[in-house]
């Protein structure tokens, strides 16, 4: 007995050396600091940090992904723009499902607080300083380009096709709320950014061609000359709006004039910047290449959002608009408006930049 009890402690202990040798779960840690990566030995769903920042301003970006089968030096990369609460983690999971399904490489980057502090890190992009104001051109100032959140994102992206040995040389990108305002406003601030196809789903707030008003609302502090809005309107940019995301009173919506002033909630919001920005593209003589796309009845939700997002990128699926792109184009869009002066001066006070909006 006592020769059966050694034998069979060997074979155990045989059979548990083999399992710690299997490629599969020791292929690859997170917090492994070496530099060479075989992308088919990734686990389907993971993270790694990436140097994504300058000398001046050094950031260390964590980004999510999930993966196909198969990685290849061309397979498409679709990035997800996480919310306000910074859980990139979460959309990295709303998404994660398609990977597989389309043969996309999906990738949610990480904007952290410590790296990118408040709404103006994230929402605008680092674009101006944190002591500026949506209604004080006074306050704050610009910080320089590279230094934005912007252009973190674009190095991260180089640092992912190393990673993964990519020869992908655009991305489509995806945002929604706090996410959807980043979207918009690096096509508009930062459109050297290699974007195949951006889409905004169910933005907070927007930012106008109107140089009366400053950062995060119009263009006053930003640098942003009507010329260098001609590449913005090339991108192909889609703002998606869910038909219930329709309520004035939600949460999460700043409740000053100024912001108000540029629709009642998200889904007239959205529609108003989309005509607006279509109307300074002709007036410039500008390729423009955005439209507008509805998915009826949902509301603010990241989850369906996501869905509908997904549907239209990777799977080529729309819906019949609710209305169409061409304000005269129906009754309602051709009611008398006040959107050629939707934004104007507010003596309310400084909004406090909801980071969850």
């Amino acid at each position: 007995m006592k020769t059966i009890a050694v034998l069979l402690v060997g074979l155990f202990s045989f059979l548990a050396g083999c399992q710690t040798m299997a490629p599969g779960k020791a292929a690859y840690s997170e917090d492994a600091e070496t530099d060479v990566f075989q992308s088919d030995t990734f686990e389907s769903y993971g993270s790694f940090v990436v140097a994504a920042g300058t000398d001046e301003k050094p950031v260390d970006m964590r980004l999510w992904y999930s993966r196909p089968d198969e990685v290849t030096a061309n397979t498409p990369v679709v990035l997800v723009m996480h919310g306000g609460r910074r859980n990139a983690d979460v959309y990295r999971d709303f998404w994660g499902s398609y990977a597989k399904q389309y043969g996309v490489l999906i990738v949610a980057p990480e904007v952290s607080e410590k790296d990118f502090p408040t709404g103006w890190g994230y929402q605008t992009g680092n674009w101006v300083t944190a002591d500026s104001s949506s209604v004080d051109d006074t306050k704050g100032e610009r910080n320089p380009p590279q230094q934005s959140t912007f252009a973190a994102v674009e190095r991260a992206f180089d640092q992912l096709r190393k990673k993964f040995g990519l020869t992908t040389a655009e991305y489509d990108i995806w945002g929604h709320g706090s996410g959807a305002q980043f979207v918009t406003r690096m096509v508009m601030l930062w459109p050297q950014a290699r974007i195949r196809t951006a889409v905004a789903a169910n933005s907070g707030t927007y930012t106008f061609p109107d140089w009366s008003l400053p950062l995060r609302y119009g263009l006053k502090n930003t640098g942003i000359e009507e010329a260098d809005l001609k590449p913005a309107y090339a991108h192909h940019l889609v703002v998606m709006l869910g038909t219930g995301d329709n309520d004035p009173s939600h949460r999460l919506l700043s409740k000053l004039e100024i912001a108000r002033a540029q629709g009642a909630h998200r889904l007239e919001k959205g529609k108003n910047f989309y005509w607006v920005s279509k109307a300074k593209a002709e007036e410039l003589n500008a390729e423009f290449n955005w439209e507008i796309r509805t998915v009826y009845g949902i509301g603010h939700s990241g989850r369906e959002m996501s869905e509908a997002g997904a549907k239209y990128l990777l799977a080529g699926k729309v819906e019949e608009p609710l209305f169409s792109g061409d304000r005269a184009s129906s009754e309602e869009d051709s009611r008398p408006s006040e959107i050629d002066q939707l934004l104007q001066g507010s003596d309310e006070g400084e909004d406090p930049f909801s980071v969850a909006e």
